[in-house]
């Protein structure tokens, strides 16, 4: 295959999905990936019909045999993996640390950071082996600032920062360009349920943005479509806040 490909790691829903919406548009080959397989079949599916290439693969970010697999069967079929983002994490909880389950430490670790790990563990020997590749991780502003109530979340997501700095010095004269994005408040799914709930607390945070107003999957997406395929080399180690201005 002379396309590019390109993976979505948990492109079932969000900033996945719209990731893998945008690089289908870019005339590469995209493998949609995530836990659910079924949402991922038909995000390849949508992306097909509107002309570009796609298929779907089905793997568990918390499970680095799953994770190893996933990327093996990318190995076999394409042979190459020009470009990953890797999009796992979740928030699984509020509250101030002693009151922090020690089950919620460990799974929001194991979500939100050792996922990234995982498969940049089993992305880079492929690339290395083409003597190129990009790979953007999605960490959060909480990864940028200390969020109360939040600090088994906000930990992962500075480990992932720290993950992808490190990893970017280890390749960066091997041909390998290596970035994180930090979003802020990005109406996704989730988000749009939450601001249901809580519409006086989001209108507040919406105040607060300078933007004066909460990022969109689209911005999301073409800021990962960009560094994929199009921003310069030289620009690698590095976060990119995506927040409207809030950690300014």
């Amino acid at each position: 295959m002379d396309k590019p490909v390109y993976l979505v790691a948990g492109a079932s829903s969000g900033m996945g999905r719209a990731a893998a919406r945008k690089l289908g548009q870019s005339h590469g080959h995209v493998i949609c990936a995530a836990r659910r397989l079924e949402a991922c079949e038909v995000l390849a599916d949508d992306i097909r019909s509107a002309g570009g290439s796609a298929e779907a693969l089905q793997f568990d970010g918390t499970d680095a045999a799953s994770v190893k697999a996933m990327i093996g069967a990318i190995d076999a079929a394409h042979g190459r993996l020009d470009g990953a983002f890797n999009n796992l994490g979740d928030t699984l909880g509020s509250g101030p640390l002693h009151d922090t389950a020690l089950e919620r430490w460990a799974d929001s670790l194991a979500v939100n950071l050792s996922s990234v790990f995982y498969l940049m563990h089993a992305q880079v020997p492929l690339m290395l082996r083409a003597g190129k590749g990009r790979i953007v991780n999605n960490s959060s502003t909480a990864g940028l600032k200390g969020i109360a109530g939040m600090a088994d979340y906000s930990a992962a997501k500075w480990g992932v920062i720290g993950l992808t700095k490190s990893a970017a010095l280890d390749y960066a004269a091997q041909g390998l360009v290596i970035n994180v994005i930090a979003p802020g408040i990005i109406a996704t799914e989730k988000f749009e349920q939450f601001e249901t709930m809580m519409p006086e607390l989001f209108e507040k945070l919406r105040e607060e943005t300078p933007a004066q107003r909460f990022g969109t999957m689209d911005e999301i997406a073409q800021t990962v479509d960009w560094l994929l395929r199009e921003a310069p080399p030289y620009l690698t180690g590095q976060v990119l806040p995506i927040d409207g201005g809030r950690t300014a």
